[in-house]
């Protein structure tokens, strides 16, 4: 596979077309474009952006922050990330034009098929789904802010209501950690940086 792809998507006349340049994969493409993952707030809470790259990168519109310790980030969810796909693909952060999953190289790799990788992007879907409805949390909001932005329940009667309300959610959010770190990225803790 191709490790120089500059540009995956573009936009022509407002509209995201897809441009793949010779040499990549188009299995891994079509999982990315399926995917979205690294980029939705799932795995990572923030990109960490080279100093270099800030003022190009707020010109794109993407939300840079300078944090308290001096370094640069962008929070995720992206918000140029359109479903799975990222609006300004061609612009976008280093860190971000150099990562990849595992599941996408074990797919360049043939180590499985596209339907087994597609397969396990689904499950990870259907865990963030469960976790989204049962938590009230928008597709805007990582699930990990929603999460942690949940208040404790002070009586008893509350501690079981939410035990019950939250049970499978709980469960969703063990099994989503569980498959991420297996499958996407090992180092996964949900909602670090990358």
């Amino acid at each position: 596979m191709a490790k120089n792809v500059t540009q995956w998507f573009t936009s022509v006349g407002g509209v995201l077309a897809v441009v793949a340049p010779k040499g990549l994969c188009p299995v891994s493409l079509a999982l990315c474009m399926q995917c979205g993952l690294c980029c939705d707030g799932t795995f990572y809470g923030s990109v960490v952006i080279a100093s270099d790259e800030k003022e190009r990168l707020g010109r794109v519109d993407l939300h840079v922050v300078q944090q308290d310790d001096g370094s640069t980030t962008m929070a995720q969810p992206c918000s140029a990330l359109r479903g799975c796909l990222c609006s300004v693909y061609a612009d976008r952060p280093a860190s971000c034009a150099k990562y990849e999953c595992s599941l996408r190289k074990k797919l360049s790799a043939g180590g499985c098929t596209p339907e087994e990788a597609i397969a396990k992007v689904e499950k990870m879907r259907e865990l963030l789904a469960a976790i989204r409805s049962a938590f009230d949390c928008p597709p805007t909001t990582s699930i990990w802010e929603r999460i942690l932005s949940l208040e404790e329940p002070t009586t008893d009667e509350g501690k079981l209501v939410a035990a019950r309300d939250y049970a499978r959610a709980i469960e969703a959010v063990a099994e989503l950690l569980e498959v991420g770190r297996a499958d996407f990225e090992p180092r996964f803790a949900g909602g670090g940086s990358r």
